[in-house]
């Protein structure tokens, strides 16, 4: 396995809480400054490289993405900003970490690598010693502990509001059409003649000609299809539109119980579908779903609340970025 930057991986749970601590290293120079809290540049690089990975981006990308890669600076900036100002928060407020506590986070980490070398290599290349390390560690903990007392303050979902907002987001809570057709796939090959669409074509008509003619549709798909339905009779199970190809999805939802459609073709190959059963769209009733929908608008509420204490933070706090961004 692959031993992931220290900090993203750390504490995972935080959403990328790191990158404050006062390293230095090789990138001399601070980053920005909160609260008279010097944030090192080699901490920020190592953050801003990791908030790149965390959203599919390499860093050898196309010189075309430049603005691509100053919106990424910029919004890693202002997540590095925002968590030191969580982990300020929590040390003003006095929140404790026990030495155990960081003990057992740090021997998580420890064991990502395959020798403590590594680990230690690491820990070098992102401007911590072991030191700074543990104290690092240890603000992450009590700011995630705050931001948990920020969410267990949110009062419980009442009756009432749970019923507002079920009825405000019925379309969220209707489950889509669904279609359960079987098919039989030919798969574009070579076939060795001069047109080996039509060729294939040629050899799917016969296929074609027994599923209408009373063939069991499902004993067909079993010995002439391509695909990996094949042992199920081509069942390829309920889905709802957006979830396959268009022109597969399109003759599917089209079709009436049983009938059969003729030969379709998408970049697979030559298809034949059967419709076995449709399900209409249906709002879930609300006695079906009130207890995960309270616990989920509890979950927005608590988020909601997050980003509220994460934005006063912002407000009363002095700020200077010191880098170009």
């Amino acid at each position: 396995m692959t031993a992931p930057p220290i900090l993203g991986w750390a504490l995972a749970g935080l959403l990328l809480l790191c990158g404050a601590a006062q390293a230095q290293g090789s990138h001399p120079g601070n980053a920005a400054r909160v609260n008279g809290q010097d944030l090192s540049y080699q901490r920020f690089n190592g953050f801003y490289q990791e908030y790149q990975r965390s959203k599919g981006v390499a860093a050898g990308a196309r010189g075309d993405q430049l603005e691509l890669f100053k919106r990424l600076r910029r919004e890693a900036m202002d997540l590095l900003i925002e968590q030191e100002l969580v982990a300020q928060a929590a040390e003003a407020q006095g929140i404790v970490v026990a030495d155990e506590d960081v003990a057992t986070e740090i021997q998580a980490l420890r064991e990502v690598f395959k020798t403590p070398e590594s680990f230690n290599s690491r820990l070098e290349t992102e401007g911590f010693t072991e030191t700074t390390f543990t104290d690092h560690v240890r603000r992450l903990i009590a700011a995630k502990r705050y931001l948990d007392q920020i969410r267990e303050a949110v009062a419980d979902v009442s009756d009432a509001d749970l019923g507002t907002y079920y009825r405000d987001n019925e379309h969220r809570l209707t489950l889509p059409e669904q279609v359960r057709v079987r098919h039989i796939l030919l798969t574009w090959k070579p076939l060795g003649t001069p047109d080996d669409r039509a060729a294939l074509r040629a050899k799917m008509a016969p296929i074609l000609e027994q599923a209408r003619g009373g063939s069991d549709f499902a004993e067909l798909a079993r010995i002439h299809s391509e695909d990996s339905t094949a042992a199920a009779g081509g069942d390829v199970g309920f889905f709802h539109r957006g979830q396959m190809v268009p022109a597969f999805e399109a003759v599917a939802f089209a079709l009436q119980p049983g009938e059969i459609s003729d030969v379709v073709e998408t970049p697979f190959g030559l298809h034949i579908l059967r419709l076995e059963e449709r399900k209409p769209a249906r709002l879930l009733p609300l006695d079906e779903v009130r207890d995960q929908l309270r616990e989920h608008v509890r979950e927005e509420r608590q988020e909601q609340a997050v980003t509220e204490e994460h934005t006063r933070l912002r407000a009363a706090a002095d700020v200077k970025i010191l880098i170009p961004l």
